[in-house]
């Protein structure tokens, strides 16, 4: 080798683009301290060959794959609120009626909760429309008072219940509680 060629770098293929000198790279684990799985985050070359390589935590990750990840991502959450509107349209018109044993005074033994309405609400529309962590029921009230319950519905009667289909729709429905025969 001549004495001007530069030398190989160690490594073998080369070392990754440095910003700053860290690299950056995609978390495949949670590492504490560091990022979640998905997040992209820049690190010290010395941790990565260290800590994440050893372990698989994390991948290098170019510029051009950042953007095609955030355009993926874009484009998946366009979807998500399109469907969720399109789901909302649906729930917006329904009327759930829960029929529950009730009490000669109206009071109904047990309760209908959150989870017990979303539940429900499931099995009156096409299969897979609210299976989304995001569904959330955020309010129950009572449609003679406006009253908004803080806990499980106890009493026959009808209710208007607030629920978010993602973090940008929500949608109102009604819901009557009746005493089975």
């Amino acid at each position: 080798m001549a004495l001007y060629m530069a030398r190989p770098k160690k490594g073998g293929k080369g070392s990754p683009a440095l910003k700053n000198g860290k690299v950056q790279v995609k978390m495949t684990k949670f590492v504490e301290g560091t990022g979640r799985v998905g997040d992209i985050v820049l690190v010290a070359p010395a941790f990565w060959e260290n800590k994440l390589k050893k372990t698989s935590s994390a991948v290098l990750i170019s510029d051009e794959e950042v953007e095609a990840d955030n355009a993926l991502k874009s484009q998946s959450e366009a979807e998500a609120l399109a469907t969720a509107k399109d789901v909302g349209a649906k729930v917006s018109n329904t009327v759930l009626e829960i029929k529950k044993k009730a009490g000669p005074n109206g009071h109904i033994f047990g309760g209908v909760g959150k989870k017990t309405v979303v539940d429900m609400l499931k099995m009156q529309l096409p299969l897979g429309c609210l299976d989304s962590k995001a569904v959330k029921i955020k309010s129950i009230k009572e449609e003679e008072s406006g009253k908004e319950l803080k806990h499980d519905v106890k009493e026959i009667g009808t209710y208007d219940v607030r629920i978010c289909l993602h973090k940008d729709v929500g949608v109102d429905f009604k819901m009557k509680v009746a005493a089975e025969p």
